[in-house]
């Protein structure tokens, strides 16, 4: 008799436990939810902010190149 109280009561804690889980699983799925939601309000201001550094790259790339030119054109030290 002993036994199958204590049977009892590990399957009633498992119940439990799994119950919980079950809990805890339904509000990491509705708290990802929201971070995608979150993620996606905030799509505009990711878009600006990269639209902004390639404006930034395409104003700075001729520079480099325009360097870049000047130094391989430009005659060494060993060549005199």
């Amino acid at each position: 008799m002993q036994m199958s109280i204590k049977k009892q009561e590990l399957e009633t804690q498992i119940e439990e436990l799994e119950s919980a889980l079950a809990h805890l699983k339904a509000r990491l799925k509705e708290l990802e939810k929201q971070e995608q939601h979150d993620a996606i309000d905030h799509l505009d201001e990711h878009l600006k902010m990269l639209d902004h550094k390639w404006d930034n790259l395409r104003e700075f790339w001729p520079l480099v190149l325009q360097e870049l030119r000047e130094f391989l054109n430009k005659p060494g030290k060993d060549s005199k």
